[in-house]
């Protein structure tokens, strides 16, 4: 497969935005990277079905713990570039490692990947820390469109430089746990970790400032849901800013808000209603914030 040369884009929920002055004690500095992946070239792998993962499995040096996770960098490309962005299922955190990392302690619904880069999420905006106590931990990537067999299909990538055991992994449907090792896969994935020790005095007063976009979207709640939701976005630069519900098929459902925003926090809520008035039917549906060229998305699940 085609060896890639990649960049690093800031991507999801990486925001421009001054939050105010801390009161308290700045907070901890963040540690080098955690990654097992060499050098900047890639191999593509479109081995996945709708519903997999890949990711990889990381542990922080002992007197670290307990780690607080900021942002993960995942790496993204076909083989013959030019896709854009692709929409898949989820990032997840999970506390463990090999052989089974178990449920979920932190997902991030519907990111958005570009194809040629290795795409960072910035989880620090997010409301809640995402914290590991100790040991191994793993950072994958799920999948909602299937790119098994198409040498053209965008999909995560491998360094091409031996896979290290016990450090990246496969889920594979109907539901096992692999070591992507045992599966052939040639490298290390192109995934990394940004953290910082979670318990910590610097002494120094700071502001907290978060990353470089004009709006966030945070997390709707409740989600799922069977009546309405609460869906939050934060303005860091003032601008015409649009918040709209597509369904799966990428029709546009409902448009929540259109127009001038100034910064800060702005709240609106979605019952289930389409613009024309009827019901939404119960399933998948994505919101979306837009403000300029630049669009963020989670996905929202709507019972009846």
């Amino acid at each position: 497969m085609r060896s890639l040369m990649f960049g690093l884009i800031s991507s999801a929920l990486a925001a421009a935005l001054l939050l105010g002055s801390a009161a308290a004690f700045g907070e901890c500095p963040e540690e080098d990277p955690l990654q097992h992946y060499t050098g900047s070239g890639a191999v593509v792998c479109p081995c996945f079905a709708a519903g997999e993962e890949g990711g990889a499995v990381f542990t922080a040096p002992a007197l670290h713990y307990p780690i607080e996770i900021l942002r993960v960098g995942i790496g993204w490309g076909s083989q013959y570039g030019g896709t854009g962005y692709t929409l898949e299922q989820s990032i997840h955190i999970y506390s463990a490692g090999l052989p089974n990392p178990g449920t979920p302690v932190f997902s991030l619904d519907g990111p958005q990947l570009l194809d040629g880069y290795v795409n960072e999420f910035d989880l620090e905006p997010l409301p809640g820390e995402i914290v590991i106590a100790s040991g191994a931990f793993t950072v994958t990537l799920e999948f909602m469109n299937d790119n098994a067999g198409i040498p053209s299909a965008p999909s995560m990538i491998h360094d091409g430089n031996g896979c290290q055991a016990g450090k990246n992994v496969v889920y594979a449907v109907p539901g096992i746990w692999y070591d992507a090792c045992i599966l052939g896969v040639t490298g290390d994935w192109v995934v990394y970790v940004i953290y910082r020790e979670d318990e910590c005095e610097s002494g120094i007063p700071e502001e907290k400032v978060v990353a470089n976009v004009p709006v966030v979207l945070l997390n709707p709640e409740p989600n799922p849901f069977s009546h309405e939701t609460r869906i939050e976005y934060v303005v860091a630069t003032p601008g015409n800013v649009s918040l709209t519900v597509y369904n799966v098929s990428g029709q546009e459902i409902a448009k929540l808000a259109d127009g001038p925003a100034g910064p800060g926090y702005h709240s609106v809520t979605w019952g289930g209603r389409a613009d024309d008035g009827s019901h939404a039917a119960a399933g998948v549906y994505f919101v979306r914030v837009s403000a300029g060229e630049y669009s963020s998305t989670q996905r929202l699940i709507l019972t009846r």
